[in-house]
């Protein structure tokens, strides 16, 4: 692993052109953390349920190593573009560095589709949830009015700005992760009927899926630019990202325990929020009322961490400074902002429920944004440094050789991933 550790050092000549940023170094780790977690405290339950104790661990590891090999070798992307192209501050510029206008195309297409699905995700949590507090208003409407609610976020400009609400949210997640994990235990220990487990379930489409949904719930990937650009210490930024994902990894594994050890099997029919307050039924008791407020408290810097690259990107296709506060970039940053919160919002009214949309974006482009892309653009700045790509392979072998596996492993998740996802979409 020397190697590996020698290129993290190095630092690209570009860097030093980078925006100094005003982001400290622990609210750098909030907001990873807030970036990624959200949906998978959804989802991670549901994972063990599908694959099985060994194998809900397994896929929830392999996310994890994966997601974050991949997010080291994006920084390193980014820092190490050479001078001539320029600071990169957004992923589709890193695309176009290493593949042209098609490469920006390409790549603007997708990060911003996958995550506008996250944030209409993140929407559709919301509508759910504050349907089962008040009825009276269908979801769609809900959906509506939380985007509204979302319209005055759109003057937090920065990471820096962006790391208050984060730190807001990551409260939210602690409370959010100590009731289900209490919740399921309880369940668990006190319930008079047998909760069915499974040690591992052989179905490699159930686990291709499964893994395309724990990489979704890793995904940091389209803020990394950003916050590398608003960070104090952006050379910290390997060591922060890898405290952030300690911490995320804790949380989903012993949520996912905690959640498939009190309700087992059932998970596989109905995620764990509708089992603890369960949609169409009067919302009663601490349990569920506590559960609801921490969801939506969680969802809501959720979505603002998350919107902020794709609304970052926008900007600098409209040439819009980041630091440009004349009246007129004002109302343009406005105007782009607003929308970017229609278009997630009217993906959020159009799908069938968040467990399909969830298992689709992550099996369909998730996969391919978080753990290849990162890799593939990686590779192509070294072999533009070095010179040629034989060079940079016989100079880092471990490292060529650690990304080839990642690239194999990932084609055929992606493949199966959707096939299971299409099949079950509805």
């Amino acid at each position: 692993m020397e190697r590996l550790d020698s290129s993290e050092k190095t630092q690209g000549p570009s860097q030093s052109q980078f925006i100094q940023g005003k982001c400290s170094n622990v609210r750098a780790v909030l907001s990873i953390v807030l970036s990624a977690i959200g949906l998978g405290v959804v989802m991670l339950p549901s994972i063990l349920a599908a694959s099985g104790w060994i194998g809900g661990i397994l896929v929830v590891s392999l996310g994890c190593v994966f997601a974050l090999f991949a997010l080291s070798r994006l920084y390193l992307g980014i820092t190490l573009t050479p001078s001539s192209k320029g600071p990169v501050y957004t992923y589709e510029e890193l695309g176009r560095v290493c593949f042209g206008k098609a490469g920006f195309i390409f790549t603007a297409i997708v990060v911003h589709l996958t995550m506008a699905g996250l944030c209409a995700s993140l929407l559709v949590l919301l509508g759910e949830n504050t349907t089962k507090l008040i009825p009276a208003l269908s979801q769609r409407i809900w959906i509506v009015i939380w985007a509204v609610f979302f319209i005055p976020f759109t003057f937090l400009r920065t990471m820096h700005e962006v790391s208050y609400v984060a730190a807001v949210g990551m409260v939210s997640i602690l409370t959010l992760f100590i009731i289900i994990s209490a919740n399921g235990l309880m369940v668990g220990l006190t319930s008079h009927e047998e909760v069915e487990h499974d040690m591992f379930v052989a179905d490699v489409t159930k686990l291709a899926t499964n893994f395309g949904v724990s990489i979704l719930a890793y995904n940091t990937t389209n803020s990394t630019a950003t916050l590398v650009r608003d960070m104090s210490q952006p050379k910290r930024f390997v060591p922060v990202s890898r405290v952030a994902y300690v911490m995320i990894y804790t949380i989903y594994v012993a949520i996912g325990i905690c959640g498939y050890y009190g309700y087992g099997r059932a998970l596989l029919e109905r995620p764990i929020l509708d089992l603890i307050v369960p949609p169409g039924d009067a919302v009663s008791g601490v349990w569920a009322y506590i559960t609801i407020i921490a969801i939506l408290l969680t969802a809501i810097p959720h979505y603002v961490v998350l919107l902020l690259p794709i609304v970052s990107s926008a900007e600098y296709v409209f040439h819009i400074p980041v630091d440009d506060n004349s009246r007129p970039a004002a109302l343009r940053r406005f105007l782009v902002r607003l929308g970017c919160i229609v278009f997630t919002a009217i993906i959020a009214v159009s799908v069938p429920n968040l467990s399909s949309l969830l298992d689709l974006v992550g099996s369909v482009t998730m996969v391919f944004m978080v753990a290849m892309m990162p890799c593939i653009y990686y590779v192509r700045v070294r072999q533009m440094n070095e010179g040629s790509l034989g060079v940079y392979v016989r100079k880092h072998k471990l490292e060529s050789f650690i990304i080839v596996v990642v690239l194999i492993w990932c084609i055929p998740m992606i493949i199966i991933g959707t096939y299971g996802a299409v099949q079950h979409f509805g």
